[in-house]
């Protein structure tokens, strides 16, 4: 049996191939599981806490806050944290340790200088323009927002540095010291400061304050960092090298962010909050299946690129895009049929409603990744600038939509509008990348899954239970449980996988008696 490619010029590749690297990729991926799920239930947790303690309006003033800095860190970084992958020299500099010095003093304090720059740079022209477009209720903040974009610049570049130093476990430490941090930070502030937005920034910027301190003083100690050994050739290397990565990031951010502003424009604080609630539980939703993804695939279809070319990278590309389809239909499934339960057990009875667009912003969240896969020939052949046009565009039909659909269908037509141009950017990635690499989404194979998926859902949601936590349970397990039965039913390779696994289990569980 072979995998076929699009292209008839293509040799087949034998599946015994392509199972290896699939194989390599859920290894790989279960490196990144252990901090994943630990920042992954501090969200959990806390997610219900903010929720309940902040007012519907204060959470979205805080969630607005937090895009506008996240729509400003991608300059304050100026690229500088791909930089510091692309020329790391683990071999140099154990031998040379005056380069080391360079690398590591220009990478740190060229992003400490860049963002101190926009940190600036906000405080000075926001007041006079930005808040007066959004009611004024980021009055206050600013300096929160500004501190936040020179910690989160400079903390970049620090975990590139536990990344290029293959120091995962310290990674993952960091990160999840760094989100639990700033969950007790915000706590230990509200019995003082209030239940505002001034609280939440100013505990997270505490906290982060922390972290980034105790990592540079870890460099610091090791004797790599110091302003006087900074070399601005190599910055200007690095700039050069990263600047198309930032316009790719900033125009990202711009798409997943553009609709707070408007949201808060159109109907106020009260419904941005509803739908930050709603957007915020369909990422937790969409993290958990794609960050390890993410951070796993790249790597390897760069290698097979490189060592099998062109029709390998096709295979393999595929093969592990049909996996996604197939796992995200039952996650939209299961999603949609316990969106109620959700948004009262995780956010309270209070956000009532928000539910309703959770299919909707989970399927457009889900239907993004797919670019993961489809622009994979324009990330393989540097096409980033041209990736970042097809971005600030969807942004831009994003935008349009808003201001046609906000105003007459409300928080739904705000959730359809991302669906519809989240659709549109995949469209557009994947027809761009076409001539690098053809991939082939299976039109007969998505409809069994979505078949599976919408019969789950209907069997599920017909489940009534008063208890939220167990007509959770329930209607996931129902949901899980039907989607499985549904595949198995009507597609052969899933009964032929299903069988393997089966074969597997059984063959470990006698070795191991």
């Amino acid at each position: 049996m072979i995998v076929e490619t699009k292209s008839a010029g293509h040799r087949p590749l034998p599946d015994s191939l392509v199972a290896g690297e699939v194989k390599r990729l859920a290894h790989q991926s279960s490196h990144y599981v252990a901090g994943l799920m630990g920042g992954f239930l501090i969200g959990l947790i806390s997610f219900p806490i903010f929720t309940r303690v902040f007012s519907v309006a204060e959470y979205g003033v805080m969630d607005l806050a937090q895009k506008v800095m996240l729509m400003l860190v991608p300059a304050g970084k100026m690229g500088l944290q791909n930089a510091a992958l692309r020329f790391f020299d683990a071999r140099r500099f154990a031998s040379d340790r005056e380069a080391a010095r360079r690398y590591y003093s220009t990478m740190y304090f060229g992003a400490l200088a860049a963002s101190a720059v926009i940190a600036a740079a906000l405080i000075g022209i926001f007041p006079l323009t930005g808040d007066s477009w959004v009611g004024g209720k980021l009055t206050g903040l600013v300096p929160f927002i500004a501190a936040l974009i020179v910690l989160r610049a400079v903390g970049s570049i620090l975990w590139a540095f536990l990344r290029v130093e293959e120091r995962t476990r310290a990674y993952n430490i960091v990160s999840v010291v760094s989100r639990a941090a700033a969950v007790a930070a915000v706590c230990a502030l509200l019995p003082v400061a209030g239940r505002t937005a001034r609280t939440y920034l100013g505990g997270m910027a505490l906290a982060e304050t922390a972290v980034v301190a105790c990592v540079t003083a870890w460099l610091l100690r090791r004797s790599v960092l110091a302003p006087a050994c900074c070399d601005f050739a190599l910055f200007r290397t690095g700039m050069a090298f990263g600047m198309p990565l930032v316009v790719y990031e900033a125009a990202f951010t711009f798409l997943g962010s553009a609709d707070r502003f408007l949201v808060q424009h159109y109907l106020g604080s009260n419904a941005l909050g509803f739908y930050s609630v709603a957007y915020a539980l369909s990422q937790h939703v969409n993290d958990l299946l794609v960050t390890p993804l993410n951070l796993a695939l790249m790597p390897i279809y760069l290698r097979i690129w490189a060592s099998g070319g062109r029709e390998q990278t096709v295979g393999f590309l595929n093969v592990t895009l049909n996996y996604y389809l197939l796992a995200s239909a039952g996650i939209l499934a299961i999603a949609a049929a316990c969106a109620h339960d959700m948004v009262a057990v995780l956010a309270s009875t209070k956000y009532a409603g928000a539910e309703r667009l959770v299919p909707l912003l989970l399927a457009g969240l889900l239907v993004y990744t797919l670019h993961v896969f489809l622009a994979a020939g324009l990330f393989i052949h540097n096409r980033t600038l041209k990736m970042a046009g097809i971005l600030l565009g969807a942004a831009a039909l994003n935008i349009v939509l808003n201001c046609f659909l906000l105003p007459t269908l409300g928080l739904t037509g705000g959730a359809v509008a991302v669906l519809a141009s989240y659709f549109a950017c995949s469209f557009a990635l994947g027809l761009a990348s076409k001539r690098y690499l053809p991939l082939r989404i299976e039109c007969r194979r998505l409809g069994k899954y979505a078949g599976a998926a919408a019969l789950a859902w209907l069997t599920a949601s017909a489940i009534e239970i008063d208890n939220h936590v167990v007509s959770f349970a329930a209607r996931s397990s129902a949901a899980l449980a039907v989607y499985a039965s549904a595949l198995l039913a009507v597609d052969a390779r899933m009964r032929s996988g299903a069988g393997l696994l089966w074969r597997r289990l059984r063959f470990n569980a006698r070795a191991d008696n």
